[in-house]
């Protein structure tokens, strides 16, 4: 599957991971649709289709223009959070929220928004009649001010609005929240209300989060996320007499926890979502993150999906069976790998679905016509890592075990003109290999490694986002005029990358990353996603009028 990109899936015997998490899950008739967050990537929010739960296939994005999404200037782990995906009457609804800031101050209590950025962004949500036509409305608004927005239809018709909001811009304790809405406009019809604090101490870092209500035989139920995204990740249910509750606790909260045994294979699970199959048969979501050798230094694909299957007693669901969720759950569907090799001759003359840019593009920056069969960038003044958009081409790191390759015909004019592959994460995580030129403008042309990592306090300096990373830039003279190959292999604890000129037997290591400069969120950062291999051409900070051609883009699965 070519378009794997977004969602591997790990599904309850290849338990199913999605390479960005907070996942929602959907049956309208036969069909099953998930969609996940994409954060500062465009486009936003992939929708995934399915028939039987074991194959899926990546039919577009919710959010694919501008006037859709409008992320300029966005930060790292900003953008577009946790989604739902409804469906009502014909027509398929998908709420987000996008978060277009972050500033940070530390406090006694911990780390606080500053005065003029403690309330959170708006959300909206977004409708198509056809989901298989990848053409979504543009947002409607709501008034709440929150994130993880659920929508529920009641059996009177009355449409609610749910979502994880806090208390006051002071305080900052978080609960779930809820008020009626016009599904027309996404005009309040009600106050909000405070609907549930969850089950654990209410305070600052219970983080009651990912709301979903569901009528299941005449009872409400509410499910949630708790206790943040790291190891006391959970999911917790509730039921009631009404969409509002009063809430009745599960006595066997929580319902997904992987945090109890730090020695699993999975952590940080939560974030679920849940559907009722076809024959009755029920199946979740949630998110988590694999870390390697039991490292959680080292878990560079970042949040992923899992799907597994719930059965009900005594009126509650249970999910997996009351077990841990686990990367291969033998017997429940078929075990089948869905990591895939993919290779791109760049002989379309659009790219498909799998890539993605760095925040909004201002305009078209590559074309797959003005070279027949070359990616060619147009480089701006912007490099990988500067927050606007750089041409930048992303597609996801798949399995940790993968290798990416390209071949590029480059001639630099000077050694601002740039132009390579990256192991992305982000603003403040990202590794490069590249083709520059000299100072002096010779014509001599050099590789170039450059590694960030995350620097360590020294004395009194604390660290911000500014000052958060080390860099360090390598150079390797050129003898050839030639193209250049350039690779990166992952492994479960490194990347090696590494280059060969044409002719060249072999590969020269230009260096190698230890995968925790991937995976270990700068001060004053956020790790939610995993990392992406790239495509780039810069003028660093300057224009740039050479082209850049990728001869094609290789990317194997080990």
């Amino acid at each position: 599957m070519a378009f794997i990109n977004m969602l591997r899936v790990v599904l309850a015997a290849w338990s199913l991971f999605i390479c960005i998490g907070h996942p929602t899950i959907l049956r309208v008739g036969s069909d099953y649709f998930i969609a996940t967050s994409t954060f500062e990537y465009f486009p936003g929010h992939p929708i995934y289709h399915s028939k039987n739960l074991v194959d899926w296939a990546l039919i577009g994005h919710t959010l694919s223009r501008p006037s859709q999404l409008s992320l300029f200037g966005t930060p790292s782990d900003a953008g577009l959070w946790a989604p739902t995906l409804r469906y009502h009457k014909g027509t398929f609804y998908l709420t987000s929220t996008t978060r277009y800031v972050y500033t940070w101050n530390q406090l006694d209590r911990g780390y606080r928004f500053v005065a003029e950025l403690r309330l959170f962004p708006r959300p909206f949500y977004v409708t198509t009649k056809d989901i298989f036509s990848n053409d979504w409305s543009d947002p409607i608004y709501l008034d709440a001010l929150g994130y993880d927005v659920d929508l529920f239809w009641d059996v009177n018709g009355d449409v609610y609005c749910t979502w994880s909001g806090i208390n006051d811009s002071v305080d900052q304790i978080y609960s779930i929240w809820q008020n009626k809405i016009d599904i027309v406009t996404g005009n309040s019809l009600t106050p909000a209300k405070e609907i549930f604090q969850g089950t654990l101490p209410h305070n600052f870092s219970a983080r009651p989060e990912g709301p979903h209500i569901y009528l299941v035989n005449s009872t409400y139920y509410l499910l949630i996320a708790e206790g943040g995204t790291g190891v006391h990740h959970q999911a917790t249910i509730q039921r009631g007499p009404s969409a509002s509750g009063p809430w009745e606790n599960n006595p066997n909260n929580p319902i997904l926890f992987n945090g109890a045994d730090l020695s699993l294979p999975v952590q940080d699970t939560g974030h679920a979502d849940m559907v009722e199959g076809l024959e009755g048969r029920w199946w979740g979501v949630a998110l988590g993150v694999r870390p390697q050798n039991q490292n959680f230094s080292h878990l560079q694909l970042g949040r992923e999906t899992f799907l597994f299957p719930i059965t009900w007693k005594d009126d509650w669901p249970v999910f997996n069976g009351g077990k841990p969720i686990l990367e291969h759950l033998p017997g429940v569907l078929e075990d089948r790998l869905h990591v895939h090799p993919y290779e791109n001759m760049f002989k379309l003359d659009s790219l498909d679905a799998s890539f993605y840019f760095i925040r909004t593009p201002y305009k078209s920056f590559y074309s797959l016509t003005e070279r027949p069969a070359y990616l060619r960038l147009h480089g701006n003044s912007y490099a990988p890592g500067d927050r606007d958009n750089a041409a930048l081409i992303l597609r996801k790191q798949t399995s940790y075990a993968e290798w990416f390759e390209t071949k590029l015909d480059f001639h630099p004019r000077d050694n601002l003109t740039e132009a390579g592959i990256s192991i992305f994460y982000g603003d403040l995580l990202h590794n490069e290999i590249a083709i520059t030129g000299d100072a002096n403008a010779t014509g001599k042309r050099f590789v170039v490694f450059r590694t960030a990592v995350t620097a360590r306090q020294v004395g009194p300096w604390t660290l911000t986002t500014n000052n958060s990373t080390i860099k360090t830039t390598k150079r390797f003279a050129l003898n050839g005029s030639g193209p250049v190959k350039l690779a990166i292999k992952g492994d479960s604890t490194s990347y090696t990358l590494a280059y060969a000129e044409d002719g060249q037997a072999g590969l020269s290591v230009a260096g190698i990353i230890d995968s925790s400069a991937m995976s270990i969120a700068p001060s004053g950062g956020f790790f939610f996603k995993g990392a992406s291999f790239g495509m780039y051409s810069t003028g660093n900070g300057k224009p740039s009028l050479v082209p850049a051609d990728f001869e094609y883009w290789k990317q194997i699965p080990m």
